[in-house]
C-alpha cells in the first residue's frame, strides 16, 4: 500500500501543478497596420507608413486568479513600425506603448508602471479614425509635452456603475530633491456609456514641463460625446491646454473635432471627420490656426481583417507648420496646404 502511494505521489503533483497553471494565462496579441502613402504639398512624397488606420504593436498580457475574485496581471506592450520592423520609440523594440502589473478585484483595477494615461484612454473614442494615420486627430502633441502616456503612473480604474466609470492617474517626477509635486502628472476622467449614448470628461495637469526652454505647468481640459443612430454615428470633442510658462503670459491650445461614421453593408464603414486646431509656436509664441478635413472606407474582411482607404487635406494658418505625416519628406505648399492618401491593410491577432 505504501509503495502505491509513494508511486502515485509524481502524479499527484503534475495534477497539482495543473490545476495551479489552469488559474493562469498568458496571451500574445498585437496588430500589424500597413498603408501606401502618397502626400501633395510643395512637393510629392510616397512612401510605406505603419499604422494608417491602427498603431501596429504586439504585446504579452497575463492574469492569475489569487482567489475571492481577486486577480494579478500584467501587460507589455511595444510598438513597431511595421514598414521597418524597428520599435517606434526611437531605441529598438521595448514597452514603451505599456508596461503594468496591477490588481483587479471589486474594487476595479489598480496598475503600476508605463501606460497611457486615463484622459487619452476615455477621450480615444470620439475620434472615428483611432488616432491614427492621415485622417487621425493631432489633438495629443500639438508640439507640447502633453503627450498620452507617462512613466512611473500608478492608475486606478473603477467598476462600471451602470455605465458610469471613473479613473484617476498619478505620475512621480522622479527628480533629485523632489517634492511630490515636482515634474509630476496627475488627471482624472469621468465616463458614461450606456446604450446609444457616451460621454466624457477628463482632466489633467503637468508639472515643469520645458517648453521652449521654459519652465511651463500644462493643464488640460476635454469633453467628448457621441451618439448612435443606428444608421450613423456621431461623436465630438473639444481639448484646451492651458499652458503657464514662467515669467510669461498664459496661452492657450485648442482642438475641436467632429466626426461620423456609418456602416456600408454588412462590412464596410464609411467614415468622414473635421479638427480645428489653435496652438501656438513654441519659440515665437504665435498664435496659428490649421484645419483638417478627412474621409475614409473601411472593409473588413473578418473579424480581424480590414482593408481601407483614407483622404486628408490639411490647410495651415498664420505660419503654422502642422503636417500630415511627421518626420517624412512631405513638405507644405506655399499657402501651408497638403494632401494626403492612404490605402492599407490592417491584421489583429
Amino acid at each position: 500500500m505504501k509503495k502505491k502511494i509513494i508511486a502515485s505521489l509524481p502524479l499527484l503533483a503534475m495534477a497539482t501543478t495543473g490545476a495551479a497553471f489552469a488559474q493562469s494565462s498568458v496571451q500574445l496579441y498585437g496588430n500589424i497596420d500597413q498603408a501606401v502613402t502618397v502626400v501633395d504639398g510643395q512637393n510629392t512624397w510616397s512612401g510605406l507608413n505603419s499604422g494608417g488606420n491602427k498603431d501596429s504593436y504586439f504585446g504579452l498580457r497575463g492574469t492569475e486568479d489569487l482567489g475571492n475574485g481577486l486577480k494579478a496581471q500584467f501587460v507589455l506592450e511595444s510598438g513597431i513600425n511595421a514598414d521597418t520592423g524597428n520599435g517606434d520609440s526611437g531605441s529598438g523594440l521595448d514597452f514603451k506603448r505599456r508596461a503594468t502589473v496591477g490588481l483587479l478585484g471589486n474594487f476595479g483595477e489598480v496598475h503600476l508602471g508605463r501606460d497611457e494615461t486615463a484622459a487619452y484612454k476615455a477621450m480615444q473614442r470620439y475620434d472615428v479614425f483611432n488616432h491614427a494615420g492621415i485622417g487621425g486627430t493631432q489633438s495629443w502633441g500639438l508640439g507640447n509635452n502633453d503627450d498620452k502616456r507617462k512613466d512611473n503612473l500608478i492608475g486606478y480604474v473603477s467598476p462600471n456603475f451602470g455605465g458610469l466609470t471613473f479613473a484617476a492617474n498619478y505620475a512621480f517626477g522622479e527628480q533629485s530633491n523632489s517634492t511630490w509635486k515636482t515634474k509630476a502628472y496627475y488627471d482624472a476622467a469621468v465616463s458614461y456609456a450606456q446604450g446609444p449614448w457616451s460621454a466624457t470628461f477628463a482632466a489633467e495637469q503637468q508639472n515643469n514641463s520645458l517648453l521652449g526652454g521654459l519652465d511651463t505647468r500644462q493643464r488640460s481640459y476635454a469633453l467628448g460625446a457621441g451618439y448612435d443612430f443606428g444608421v450613423v454615428k456621431m461623436v465630438g470633442a473639444y481639448r484646451q491646454t492651458n499652458n503657464q510658462p514662467q515669467g510669461m503670459a498664459d496661452y492657450k491650445d485648442k482642438t475641436y473635432t467632429l466626426g461620423a461614421a456609418a456602416p456600408v453593408g454588412a462590412a464596410g464603414v464609411v467614415k468622414a471627420s473635421y479638427n480645428r486646431y489653435e496652438r501656438h509656436n513654441m519659440a515665437s509664441l504665435d498664435a496659428q490656426k490649421a484645419d483638417q478635413f478627412s474621409l475614409g472606407y473601411e472593409h473588413n474582411l473578418s473579424k480581424r481583417t480590414a482593408l481601407y482607404g483614407t483622404y486628408s487635406y490639411l490647410k495651415n494658418k498664420d505660419g503654422g507648420s502642422m503636417s500630415l505625416v511627421a518626420d517624412s519628406g512631405a513638405t507644405l505648399s506655399d499657402s501651408g496646404k497638403q494632401h494626403a492618401v492612404q490605402v492599407g491593410l490592417r491584421h489583429s491577432f
